[in-house]
């Protein structure tokens, strides 16, 4: 089968790789030419050089389909990292250029598999069906369209329903920093605490780096103050588990403060409706089906599955095109939109926290909030371990829930350590609100 897939990130080459090793003959389409020499400014890419998590479920991947690319990766100073409350369970510690670059050269090495460099403008359709897609004005035919061109991109959106979903409320600023020589690298599973107003993360990362991470209301203009060298070194050092990894004569930063913006947590079906694929020989992957705030680093754990259950519907041979589709819709409503909702209900309810509403115990609680409480009550930390570690869907959280509610009740509340956007903005010298 010729396959032509839109998009070479890191879902596009997954799909493209195995695809190839399959049998297929693929062509992978990316505006971006790839990296020359050391500097690589990924083009169309906002979030490139900015912190990425690798959890459980894109090691499994890689192992299953292309070890070598896993072997690769080490070799090239990806770190293996052990996942906290899941005993045996390990994540990958890598930024992502070197991921891409490891990906690419991969790709490049591979057997049935070209590259062309352009921009993907529409997928071709005829009667029904899709015949490729038109690069650049120039058609490239295919037997499957496969797209995974990214969050801000339109390709093939006539062909489908409405997106569900929007902005999610958050903007983030990061760093990535470098532990100098004799001084030990962050290790572990990324440091995620929720502040007085804000959450900070700190996330480790290939040959010695780790990324800090800061992420505040959108709607708050004090937090502008962080985008600044000066602004994000003076809250860093007064947020307790950022103050460590920014110590400058510990730790080298190797970029500029980077802003993240336009965050959104989104969910769509294939086609027009559930049910009906949007032509035959198309599917949609990666973020044209989800998207997640980036803050928990879910994105990759839900979508490089999701590619992983296509493949297993096109190896079927009793299934047929439409099948493959009709079959990525119903494993997304089961694997996918579940997760999408949990994060819409946890950044909506985070955020009315951060505005000083109390949290509302006629709903939901929130997952954040039942994660919390495992502080308090080890008997919560089995539900919370596989929810973290994405084991099982958000439900499994259900079963923790009335505790958690014994908990408010009597008067609990998360903790909320460092300082208040208050003392962040006196520290900046910013009017406080």
């Amino acid at each position: 089968m010729k396959v032509v897939v839109g998009g070479g990130g890191p879902v596009g080459v997954y799909t493209a790789i195995a695809m190839a090793r399959r049998g297929h003959e693929v062509t992978v389409v990316d505006r971006d030419p790839g990296p020359v020499g050391a500097v690589w400014q990924r083009v169309g890419v906002m979030q490139f050089e900015h912190a990425h998590g690798w959890r459980p479920q894109m090691l499994e991947a890689l192992r299953a389909e292309m070890p070598d690319v896993l072997d690769a990766l080490l070799t090239a100073g990806a770190r293996l990292e052990q996942l906290p409350g899941v005993p045996g369970i390990e994540a990958l510690a890598c930024r992502r250029p070197v991921l891409e670059r490891v990906l690419r050269r991969c790709a490049a090495d591979q057997l049935g598999l070209s590259w062309w460099t352009g921009h993907v403008d529409r997928v071709e359709v005829a009667g029904g069906r899709a015949t490729g897609i038109v690069v650049d004005g120039d058609l490239l035919p295919a037997d499957l369209v496969v797209v995974a061109t990214g969050r801000n991109s339109h390709v093939g959106e006539e062909l489908r329903g409405p997106v569900e979903g929007g902005p999610c409320g958050f903007s983030y600023v990061t760093r990535v920093y470098r532990a100098r020589p004799a001084c030990l690298a962050y290790s572990g599973f990324p440091s995620f605490q929720t502040g007085p107003g804000y959450v900070s993360v700190v996330i480790g990362g290939d040959a010695e780096t780790h990324s800090v991470v800061i992420a505040y209301p959108s709607h708050d203009p004090a937090f502008g103050a962080l985008r600044t060298e000066g602004g994000f070194a003076t809250a860093s050092h007064l947020i307790p588990n950022l103050r460590n990894w920014t110590d400058p004569d510990v730790f080298e930063p190797v970029t500029d403060v980077l802003v993240g913006g336009h965050l959104t947590n989104t969910y769509r079906l294939q086609g027009p409706a559930l049910g009906l694929p949007p032509a035959t020989g198309l599917v949609f992957v990666g973020d044209a089906v989800l998207t997640t705030n980036p803050a928990a680093g879910r994105n990759l754990a839900l979508l490089i599955p999701q590619v992983r259950h296509l493949l297993a519907s096109l190896d079927d041979p009793e299934q047929d095109l439409d099948d493959a589709s009709l079959a990525l819709d119903s494993w997304a409503e089961q694997h996918l939109r579940p997760w999408y909702l949990d994060h819409v209900r946890w950044d909506r309810t985070l955020l009315e926290r951060f505005d000083g509403r109390d949290i509302d115990l006629a709903e939901r609680i929130p997952s954040d909030v039942i994660c919390a409480a495992a502080e308090v009550d080890e008997s919560l930390r089995p539900y919370v371990g596989m929810y973290l570690g994405m084991g099982a869907g958000p439900d499994v959280l259900d079963a923790a829930e009335p505790r958690v509610r014994e908990l408010l009740g009597e008067g609990w509340r998360p903790r909320t350590p460092g300082p208040t956007r208050s003392a962040l903005a006196d520290a900046l010298h910013l009017p406080t609100r």
